[in-house]
């Protein structure tokens, strides 16, 4: 077999506050994409651990605590260029403290604590395929 196109490896960080999660605004481009978590794709020599504390104090501007790995999605973007494919790789971590308040406050971003039965939608596609197959209270352990 002979692949062309290999699928890239994402993080994404489930973040849980009190009952709530944080997710912020996916931009692709210039277009609103949906909600997501803190998360990019799984830097080269980087263990998926690093990756999920680096995008969470780098998009966020949050430390997280307690992690541990949650599920996977695998993630096929049919109405992109070349019909893009990654798979999606979670963690579970609790919120510790805010040390980037600048970032986390940016409106730009539009950072927010969602209560597990009203997320906002449309949600990013990983996202997505989460909540279609997981229960987020399960997943936060309450």
């Amino acid at each position: 077999m002979v692949v062309k196109n290999p699928v890239a490896a994402a993080v994404a960080t489930l973040v849980f506050n009190e009952n709530r999660l944080l997710l912020g605004r996916r931009i692709c481009g210039e277009v609103f994409a949906g909600w997501q978590c803190p998360g990019g794709y799984l830097p080269q020599g980087h263990n998926v651990e690093q990756a999920a504390r680096y995008y969470c104090l780098d998009k966020a501007g949050i430390e997280i605590t307690d992690m541990h790995a949650g599920p996977y999605t695998n993630n096929i973007f049919p109405d992109t260029p070349r019909m893009q494919h990654t798979v999606s790789l979670y963690q579970i971590a609790q919120f510790h403290r805010a040390i980037n308040r600048e970032k986390f406050e940016d409106k730009t971003i539009q950072w927010g604590w969602f209560e597990l039965q009203v997320l906002p939608s449309p949600q990013f596609l990983p996202l997505k395929l989460l909540l279609e197959h997981y229960d987020l209270r399960q997943l936060a352990g309450i």
